[in-house]
């Protein structure tokens, strides 16, 4: 890909601009308990040498459904449901899927604040590529918007073929990108756009 520069370089001006706090219903690429409310919900997503395209539409208070296209591959109909809501003493727990004709991959995952203000932590076990299981851990670093400088946190997940790490960017319940590190295969980057209705 010889756009890198350039395409490092558009992240880096864009996390340069505004923002709010949302929830995000993943880290990178593993999922976590949160399900968008009734709100279309657009993702671009590199993350190991893959591009994918995902639109995902909340059409019922706690159960969303989509479409995810993998650029060159798979065509997943993707479908998540909440089944226990996050409190302060349990975890929020959801089911999930991307259905294709090749292979299904299916999971449960559970998320919950850890202790700390903005820590949150997230497990995932399931099929296909849920199998090896995926956790990961969220830090909101300023949940208060400064001026014009987004809401910004830190991540790291093990998403069952490696670790990923690096920083997400709100910069309006609409907007938000995330730009990070995989091993063994570099730089990963994502683009969010929601439109509640």
């Amino acid at each position: 890909m010889r756009n890198y520069p350039f395409i490092v370089f558009v992240l880096f001006a864009v996390l340069i601009v505004g923002a709010m706090p949302a929830a995000a219903s993943r880290i990178l690429s593993m999922p976590t308990a949160d399900v968008i409310g009734e709100a279309l919900e657009l993702n671009f997503l590199y993350h190991r040498g893959i591009s994918s395209l995902e639109a995902q539409y909340g059409f019922y208070p706690g159960l969303s459904g989509g479409l995810r296209q993998e650029f060159g591959g798979n065509l997943y109909a993707t479908l998540r449901a909440a089944i226990v809501e996050e409190t302060q003493s349990l975890p929020g727990f959801a089911l999930g899927g991307e259905l294709s004709l090749k292979q299904p991959h299916l999971y449960a995952v559970a998320s919950k604040q850890l202790g700390l203000p903005g820590l949150r932590g997230h497990l995932a076990l399931g099929s296909g590529r849920y199998a090896k299981g995926m956790a990961g851990v969220s830090l909101m670093l300023n949940p208060v918007q400064v001026k014009n400088a987004p809401t910004t946190s830190l991540f790291v997940e093990y998403d069952g073929d490696g670790v990923n790490g690096g920083l997400t960017a709100q910069f309006s319940p609409e907007l938000k990108a995330n730009l990070g590190l995989s091993s063994g295969y570099g730089l990963s980057f994502g683009l969010s756009f929601r439109a509640a209705f």
